[in-house]
């Protein structure tokens, strides 16, 4: 057991993190606030370049990217007792722990000394990590007509996958396992889908021939959703996400109900771009974003920072009455 199982309270729902003590949340929204009030609201008309390229008023966005998620909510997949989709309960159910034995035993991977599934332990819960997840994103920008800000909001979409091992074995004599290293290695995989709102402010710094370096902060909400947890064993799979209400797997699964897993967490970003508009009234940016907020998983409600870079379009002037 890993040293992050050991400090959990063993209560079955894990750490739950502190938001008031978060002061960088804090901090980070206050100079968001702060900018939203200090923009001015009148001008005078701003300089175009010398190709009068320039977004002007409202734009429909379009994005695709990278994101990298943090990895300390990733062991929410682990199987852990501590955590509500546990890996003993899978283990040690009568609906399927003979079955898991039963396959260990034909594949030689466990020996006849073991006399029943009650006597297979884990000998680790490893740590997990999300690997790279492609990202999309649709919203609006609205680029003020008299200084260099504009106004956006964004909703991007990714599909993240969790991924990691977990080691068997007797929990008594290493001989009662037949493999040389003397545990049965099992992949464990968890599969989420995250929507992410972002609302916030772009401060524009116009270069030269209609290029830009853009600084955006905003605050944003996240939905997280649940939608497996499974490991392998022995080359077959079995779902460890607890559709029993906590109870212990029946032969009768349709008798019990679904419980949603994932929910609503909230945050801030800060983001960095560099970007073209053409002469047809459409912008092309390659940008960085870094989000910091909290993903709702049970025992791992914590605040983390996330990575992802994304391509941009924005189509100026657009308007869905138009002919």
């Amino acid at each position: 057991m890993n040293e992050k199982d050991r400090d959990r309270s063993g209560d079955g729902a894990g750490p739950v993190a502190h938001i008031d003590s978060n002061k960088s949340l804090k901090a980070l929204c206050g100079i968001i606030m702060l900018l939203f009030f200090c923009v001015p609201l009148r001008g005078e008309p701003m300089p175009l370049d010398g190709d009068g390229n320039r977004l002007r008023g409202l734009s429909l966005i379009v994005d695709v990217g990278v994101l990298n998620a943090s990895d300390i909510h990733a062991n929410f997949y682990n199987g852990s007792p501590n955590n509500v989709n546990t890996l003993n309960r899978i283990l040690y159910s009568e609906t399927y722990g003979h079955a898991i034995w039963n396959r260990l035993t034909e594949l030689d991977l466990i020996g006849s000394s073991v006399a029943n599934y009650n006597q297979i332990t884990v000998a680790e819960y490893g740590d997990m990590y999300y690997q790279l997840a492609m990202q999309l994103g649709l919203g609006f920008r609205y680029d003020l007509e008299y200084i260099d800000w504009a106004w956006q909001v964004l909703f991007n979409y990714a599909k993240l996958n969790a991924v990691g091992q977990v080691l068997l074995n007797s929990g008594h004599n290493q001989t009662y396992l037949t493999n040389q290293n003397a545990y049965v290695v099992c992949p464990t995989l968890g599969v989420e889908e995250r929507i992410y709102f972002d609302l916030g402010l772009i401060k524009k710094i116009r270069l030269s021939n209609g290029l830009d370096f853009e600084v955006g902060a905003g605050v944003n909400a996240n939905n997280t959703k649940v939608e497996s947890s499974e490991i392998q064993i022995a080359g077959v799979k079995y779902s460890i996400l607890d559709i029993w209400n906590g109870q212990s797997p029946s032969s009768y699964v349709g008798s019990y109900e679904y419980i949603n897993q994932g929910g609503l967490g909230l945050g801030g970003y800060a983001s960095l771009s560099l970007g073209i508009t053409l002469p047809v009234g459409t912008a092309l940016s390659l940008g960085y974003v870094f989000n910091y907020n909290k993903t709702n998983l049970q025992g791992y409600e914590k605040y983390a920072p996330h990575h992802s870079f994304r391509l941009t379009v924005a189509l100026n002037n657009f308007s869905f009455f138009d002919k």
